[in-house]
């Protein structure tokens, strides 16, 4: 009987012990893409998700900027832009995920998810995507039919474009390359900065030096016929929502090269073990499909972001038509992940 007795205080402890072992995970802490239009309800969203999954993990935000902020230290799950994705990889700051785990893959458009990899490994989940399109009046019969930057030469009336910040500027610089020479990626060594020129040009003057949100406002108002933006800008507009239309635009007289940016949500080498798992547990429900779907409308109004699955747009394009629009050139068979920063 004693022998017996000991058998199972040796087992009990060995049990104990293991469990002791296994990390037990209390809290994951996440960082959302901090330049969203509003991330807090994001957030939100997000968090009310997980509570349904699981309860008994709280989750901590944290803020983490792919572009500035160096190693993610303490935060398990970050999300950044694929433009980054080289020089985070390198650095080990996230890890690669098994596409398996991903819920719906087949849903996310591919471009997107070859995106992501590096040496066919995947590093993510594609959330969000953006790119310079050109918003305009479905009145205006010369933006309606343009194809390229070129068709609009002399108009200069036409365009409200922010072609003097650095941030834009850069991005236009590439964006010409990228349409004059059929690259995607392509590399900018050599070029200079006189490929802007007839961008300045149809730039209206009077705007040509605000950010964007002047421009937007001052297309609203009525200044030119259209602007360059990202989709998520349309939902400052007030008097021109009802007849303003979205379309990819080639920044060249080439055909357009269609390129998009892609936003993604990573696990980081913080996480290992059982905070692992939870960790792509969480990676999935940032980039559900209802919890972007939820994102896409606030108090009743559209947000307009690109989102890089396909199921939301199905709801979304009931309720509002530009989604089709938007859809459209989200799912364009050549579209291609920019990487280049």
């Amino acid at each position: 009987m004693k022998r017996v007795s000991t058998a199972v205080m040796i087992l009990l402890m060995i049990l104990g012990m293991t469990a002791y072992g296994e990390e037990r995970v209390d809290t994951l802490t996440y960082a959302v893409y901090p330049y969203l239009p509003d991330p807090a309800y994001y957030q939100e969203l997000i968090e009310l998700r997980w509570h349904e999954v699981e309860p008994d993990i709280q989750l901590i935000r944290a803020e983490w900027d792919c572009y500035k902020d160096g190693v993610p230290e303490g935060v398990d799950v970050v999300m950044y832009d694929a433009v980054m994705l080289d020089t985070i990889a390198a650095a080990g700051w996230i890890q690669p995920i098994d596409p398996n785990a991903v819920q719906n893959l087949g849903d996310i458009f591919p471009f997107a998810l070859e995106g992501l990899e590096i040496d066919g490994k995947m590093y993510g989940i594609p959330v969000f995507l953006c790119g310079n399109l050109l918003i305009y009046d479905q009145d205006c019969e010369a933006l309606a039919a343009a194809e390229h930057i070129t068709d609009l030469a002399g108009m200069s009336e036409i365009l409200v474009i922010n072609s003097e910040s650095p941030v834009n500027r850069k991005q236009y610089l590439i964006e010409v390359i990228a349409d004059a020479r059929g690259e995607a990626n392509p590399s900018v060594d050599g070029v200079n900065e006189d490929a802007l020129r007839l961008i300045d040009c149809l730039a209206i003057h009077a705007h040509k030096h605000d950010d964007d949100t002047q421009v937007v406002m001052a297309y609203d108002s009525g200044v030119g016929e259209g602007y360059i933006g990202f989709s998520e800008s349309m939902r400052l507009l007030k008097n021109r929502a009802g007849k303003t239309r979205i379309k990819s635009i080639s920044f060249s007289d080439q055909p357009d090269t269609t390129r998009m940016y892609v936003d993604a949500v990573a696990v980081t080498v913080n996480a290992e073990g059982q905070r692992y798992e939870k960790s792509l547990e969480l990676m999935n429900v940032m980039a559900e499909a209802d919890v972007l779907t939820k994102l896409s409308v606030r108090d009743s109004a559209p947000q307009y972001l690109f989102l890089a699955r396909r199921i939301p747009y199905l709801q979304l394009s009931k309720l509002f038509p530009l989604y089709s629009q938007m859809e459209e050139l989200a799912g364009e068979g050549n579209n291609r992940a920019i990487l280049t920063p």
